[in-house]
């Protein structure tokens, strides 16, 4: 219902309606536009914007094309059981973001070092990443330790890439190592699902997933699936372009 394209218009406040449509979507067949407006923690001007800008005439025309979605165009099984992670899926398949994924690709392709750095399943994820790269044969380390100390400043980090992984890209750690390491000369890619995040901002790159964050307290259960797509997708790409040079003008 939402392509790649005009999510990338919207701004934070409709993204909170897109990412709370995307994973309620029976509940919304039958909301009315407060009801939605009480859930989504926005306006009903907000919803309304957010509608126009994804071609929708109003509420009651957004309602309808829900209700009769599967009617107009028969989903795959997997959009269906999936839900936002088979929109995102959808998404990557974009002219726009598979041109995203080749720039970062030829960024870490031309980098002398790369390091990850995430926590909690960022964390992992982080590791993850670095074994990809590692495997393909380039010199990637894992960074998981928040307290670990920083390296002498004042150094040329020009050479050096740092992927930053963050569900919500605002994580104090994760943005103290991204202000270090540009101060320094690094180039910074974010992997995050928030593309309206500090840290998606203050990137030189970003790849992100704008699918909902599924918290409980303090504890966060956001789908990896998306993140394990990119990495696995960064580091298929990357090893093109380090060992097949001749064909890095077709990546």
């Amino acid at each position: 219902m939402f392509s790649y394209e005009k999510v990338q218009t919207l701004n934070q406040l409709e993204l909170f309606v897109y990412k709370y449509v995307t994973s309620h979507l029976e509940e919304c067949k039958t909301m009315t536009i407060r009801d939605l407006s009480t859930q989504s923690h926005v306006s009903s001007t907000t919803i309304l914007r957010f509608l126009k800008k994804m071609g929708f005439e109003g509420f009651s025309d957004f309602k309808y094309v829900l209700r009769h979605r599967n009617d107009r165009t028969p989903a795959s099984e997997l959009s269906q059981d999936l839900g936002p992670i088979g929109q995102f899926l959808k998404q990557t398949a974009t002219t726009e973001y598979t041109e995203k994924m080749e720039e970062v690709a030829r960024v870490v392709a031309q980098s002398n070092t790369r390091l990850f750095f995430g926590m909690g399943s960022s964390g992992s994820m982080a590791q993850y990443g670095a074994r990809i790269l590692s495997n393909y044969g380039m010199l990637t380390l894992a960074i998981t330790d928040p307290f670990q100390p920083q390296p002498i400043s004042e150094r040329d980090y020009s050479k050096t890439l740092i992927i930053l992984l963050s569900v919500s890209g605002e994580t104090e750690g994760v943005l103290t190592q991204a202000n270090y390491y540009r101060q320094n000369g690094a180039k910074i890619v974010a992997i995050t699902a928030n593309s309206t995040s500090t840290l998606a901002q203050i990137a030189d790159y970003s790849l992100t997933y704008d699918i909902p964050e599924n918290k409980v307290g303090s504890l966060n259960f956001t789908s990896q699936i998306p993140v394990v797509y990119l990495l696995e997708q960064l580091g298929e790409k990357t090893s093109k372009l380090v060992y097949h040079p001749e064909i890095s003008h077709e990546i």
